[in-house]
């Protein structure tokens, strides 16, 4: 009867002779595993030493060791001796804790490798700017150095903050914009970027797409928005929206767009990415006006 119960058993599940050490039965998850009649339990998880199935035999008590099996998964092994003589039962399950410490050791390393990869992608970037001779093409190489840029910030922060679903972006956004504000002193007009955000918990398949959008908006207003040489402001704002869904907005008080400015047509690189990644996430993006200035506009519906 008691073989029949094992036998029938989803986890898996075998008895040893306590002696030999030697698998009596096992059913069939278990031999699903590797483990056969007649096989040493030593030869299938090596962790089940003598001494420490000595122990379990000794005590009374179930005993539980961490072992390694199929796939490199882990699992934990519990042997107790049998009432009424010296066989063992033993029953396997997935050791969940290690199981899910080991997958983010494995995303740790793959978002340390493809962080690695962003930055070589952007030396080399940048020593094709600095061999650049024409104007135009190095300030092309540039703004993608900064695009580079932005993707590796972005990633950065998925992998770092997130072991769920969702990212705060707000906190990003906040040191994205602090960066870029810093970075535009550098050599030009002071450009300050003013950020109203509350704690915005994003998913995480948006995080970069929005990055690349701030970063193109941002930049646009800075580099056209203000007469050269002056000063001015950038406001950036990420709030709810009454009727559900979050409100971005980048706006200036500057010159104001070109007459004839719509977005959906707006043929520049920069316009063509927030548009390109707006609708990526299935939001509308608009401008208007500011007075004085402009005012970008993307409805989001997360």
């Amino acid at each position: 009867m008691f073989r029949s119960i094992v036998e029938s058993s989803s986890t898996p599940t075998a008895v040893f002779d306590g002696a030999s050490l030697r698998c009596l039965y096992a059913n069939a998850t278990m031999r699903a595993l590797g483990l056969e009649t007649g096989h040493p339990i030593a030869d299938r998880f090596p962790e089940a030493t003598a001494e420490r199935v000595a122990e379990a035999q000794g005590s009374g008590e179930t005993v539980r060791l961490r072992i390694t099996g199929p796939d490199e998964v882990s699992w934990n092994l519990d042997l107790a001796a049998l009432d009424g003589g010296p066989s063992l039962l033993a029953t396997l399950r997935p050791a969940e804790s290690e199981s899910t410490e080991t997958a983010h050791h494995h995303a740790r390393e793959v978002s340390h490798r493809v962080k690695n990869t962003l930055q070589l992608v952007s030396s080399l970037l940048t020593l094709q700017t600095l061999s650049a001779k024409d104007p135009d093409m190095r300030r092309a190489f540039q703004e993608a150095c900064s695009r580079i840029g932005t993707v590796t910030q972005a990633h950065q922060r998925v992998h770092a903050a997130a072991r769920g679903s969702l990212v705060d972006f707000g906190a990003y956004l906040s040191d994205a914009c602090r960066e870029m504000e810093s970075h535009f002193a550098v050599g030009g007009p002071e450009r300050r970027i003013a950020v109203t955000v509350e704690k915005a918990m994003l998913p995480v398949d948006s995080v970069i797409p929005l990055a690349l959008i701030v970063n193109e908006l941002v930049g646009n207003a800075t580099k056209y928005a203000y007469v050269a040489g002056s000063p001015g402001d950038i406001e950036v704002s990420l709030v709810p929206r009454d009727e559900g869904g979050r409100r971005l907005t980048v706006a200036d008080h500057g010159r104001g767009l070109p007459p004839g400015f719509e977005v959906a047509r707006a043929d520049s690189l920069g316009m063509k990415v927030a548009r390109a990644f707006a609708g990526q996430l299935k939001g509308k993006l608009r401008a208007e006006p500011n007075g004085p200035g402009t005012r970008f506009v993307l409805d989001l519906p997360f």
